[in-house]
């Protein structure tokens, strides 16, 4: 990066080396705008615990295969091998793990005090959180509520006159552009700055905003903005299908930030001590081949939110409070962007009818497939029709 610095007014035309300067000072600007909101969150203590079923506790305890003289180990998905695998199961699974500390990121989301992060760091519930701002005074924080779909927590500081950054719209963000990830764990005038673009949007059955910006424990919970200091979402280690963070996501030049467009509504809803966000779960399987408009359910699943709401097999969902549903992703990324107990107005074609159901999202219980994902038995080679699959 020196080594460019030093060669761009070189290999630069005169008119290309002041759009350059004139973004280098953009962005130095974008990043004084945001800089007094983002904070230093420290943890201490605290222990991961885990229920591990019988079934992976017979796996981990058992003895490595033996290996020949010379034998190589065998490569295991996402390029890990297994010995690997074993190994990091037992090492972040096995109940009593000691979780490791060190600092990360939040921003403030209210004046009152309220500074949301990822909730990376309160998996273990540690006993002391330490928020240091901007200025460099440290406060004792409260952690109030986690967004276990998004990944979110939200803190609290007995402070007040914070200054708050502005969030964007989702839908105003555009594939392509600027992205900023800051991150603050030193004590520092200005965040660090890693930078890239916004490579997707509505990733991760819809809730988040991806980028290449380079993304650590050391700012997960800072902002991802654009090129005029506006904060397109906060940056948190999410899953590819929305799961627990996978570690073999690390450094591969995929990030995630979840937006946060109202924070006055986050902070209402995260606000009480002990609020938890579960993930929202309709209980539908859908066609995901239909080209008409539309969702079509294939099939209700028994005592779901979706079967107490009227919903039936063959019902097509056309709409989610107003906003049409294209296809299915539509309606799960509809569905993705809410949350368990929240109340949804469908539009629905029924036959020649159309009907509005009001449905209570809920949780999705373990073993239960995910939102539309239908398991399709692929052709067998002779062009025998597929076995049923239990």
């Amino acid at each position: 990066m020196i080594l460019l610095a030093l060669l761009a007014p070189l290999l630069l035309a005169p008119q290309d080396l002041d759009e350059l300067e004139a973004l280098q000072a953009a962005v130095a600007a974008a990043v004084d705008r945001v800089a007094p909101s983002v904070v230093t969150i420290t943890t201490r203590g605290g222990v991961r615990q885990a229920d591990i079923p019988d079934e992976m506790k017979k796996k981990m305890t058992l003895p490595e295969r033996p290996r020949g003289e010379g034998e190589g180990e065998e490569e295991a998905p996402e390029g890990k091998t297994e010995r690997f695998r074993n190994e990091w199961e037992k090492m972040l699974a096995w109940p009593g793990f000691q979780k490791a500390e060190g600092p990360t990121t939040g921003v403030v989301v209210s004046p009152e005090g309220h500074i949301v992060t990822s909730s990376w760091n309160f998996d273990g519930k540690p006993n002391v959180i330490v928020v240091t701002l901007a200025d460099g005074s440290g406060h004792a924080a409260r952690l109030l509520g986690i967004d276990r779909a998004a990944g979110l927590a939200l803190l609290k500081i007995d402070v007040t006159g914070l200054p708050v950054p502005q969030f964007l719209d989702p839908r105003t963000v555009e594939v392509g552009a600027w992205a900023f990830a800051l991150g603050r764990t030193v004590p520092a005038p200005l965040p660090e700055v890693k930078y890239g673009i916004v490579s997707a949007k509505n990733r991760v059955d819809g809730k988040a905003i991806q980028t290449d910006a380079a993304t650590s424990p050391a700012n997960y919970g800072g902002p991802l903005i654009d090129v005029e200091g506006r904060v397109y979402g906060i940056l948190v280690p999410l899953g590819g299908s929305g799961e627990e963070a996978n570690p073999n996501w690390y450094d591969s030049g995929i990030g995630f930030a979840v937006p946060v467009p109202d924070p006055a509504h986050f902070v209402a809803r995260l606000g009480r001590e002990g609020a938890v966000l579960l993930p929202a779960f309709l209980g539908v399987e859908m066609d995901q081949d239909r080209t008409e408009p539309g969702a079509r359910v294939v099939n209700v699943l028994e005592n779901s939110p979706a079967a107490k709401g009227g919903l039936k097999a063959e019902d097509v969902v056309v709409a989610v409070e107003g906003e049409e549903v294209r296809n299915a992703f539509a309606l799960r990324f509809a569905v993705g962007a809410r949350r368990a107990g929240d109340s949804v107005r469908l539009t629905v074609l029924r036959v020649a009818e159309r009907l509005e159901l009001t449905v209570t999202l809920g949780e999705r219980a373990a073993g239960v497939p995910e939102e539309g994902r239908v398991p399709v038995p692929m052709p067998a080679p002779n062009g025998k029709p597929p076995e049923k699959r239990e």
